[in-house]
């Protein structure tokens, strides 16, 4: 479900079938073992640029999927059923890469050890290959549902840099967090970590250029200066303090 809508068997990538077929899988695993209401199923089918499907249409979709998986080399440990007016998917949730990542998330969040958070934190990441449904829904579809695990892919991501920080992993650090201040120019704790670890990695003027680049960034579009925290963190750098908790004042840092 992550990226790409895919079913595989042993490894082996099987049909799913068309479009609307693949989205339909999709939302029946995002809510694997429960079920989902018809009118809220074709709701979340339905497109800016297309018929909305009636349930006539919604039970064609329904047959098309049951028979891609039984084709597809399904043995049974999922399984599509009705009961009245709802479907539902039964199967094990870990069969599915957002319920993997999800979980490997939770676990992280309730870590201790800086190690464990990291190495939970990274497993989670690479069940990441892109955003929900993303091959499949419409926007309209994505927002409705994958607005909070996009935002579950940010605290992963944050999680891992922490307890990175916490170890520190300095050098390792810092070409990642080139990469997620670009991926997130205005997520403050991305570039509290960013500066904080080229300072960690003696590279004092890059990480100051770092804030006064975020700074010129933020009173050009918004006409605010850098919040509270990050002027703290400008000026521990700027007067050579060690940068720690106390001056990143993190949460996710905190938790490790």
């Amino acid at each position: 479900m992550l990226g790409r809508v895919e079913w595989s068997v042993d490894g082996r990538p099987r049909s799913i079938g068309r479009r609307r077929e693949r989205l339909l899988l999709g939302l029946f695993l995002l809510e694997i073992g429960r079920p989902l209401p018809m009118d809220r199923l074709i709701d979340l089918l339905s497109d800016e640029d297309e018929r909305p499907p009636s349930r006539a249409d919604l039970y064609v979709h329904v047959c098309r999927l049951r028979a891609s998986l039984r084709q597809g080399g399904c043995d049974g440990s999922v399984r599509l059923v009705r009961s009245g007016s709802t479907y539902a998917l039964t199967g094990d949730p870990q069969l599915v890469d957002l319920h993997r990542f999800t979980r490997l998330v939770g676990l992280a969040q309730r870590g201790t050890e800086p190690q464990e958070v990291s190495r939970l934190a990274s497993s989670a990441l690479t069940e990441w290959r892109g955003a929900v449904l993303e091959d499949v829904a419409s926007e309209r579809t994505r927002r409705g549902v994958g607005t909070a695990f996009d935002e579950l892919l940010i605290s992963a991501q944050l999680l891992r840099v922490a307890a990175e920080f916490k170890l520190r992993n300095y050098w390792s650090l810092a070409a990642e967090l080139a990469r997620l201040t670009e991926d997130h120019p205005e997520h403050e704790m991305f570039l509290a970590f960013r500066a904080a670890t080229l300072y960690e990695c003696g590279r004092r003027a890059d990480a100051l250029r770092v804030l006064s680049a975020a700074r010129a960034r933020m009173t050009a579009r918004l006409g605010l200066d850098l919040s509270r925290e990050l002027q703290d963190l400008r000026e521990a750098i700027l007067r050579g303090i060690p940068v720690d908790r106390r001056i990143l004042r993190c949460g996710a840092l905190g938790a490790v």
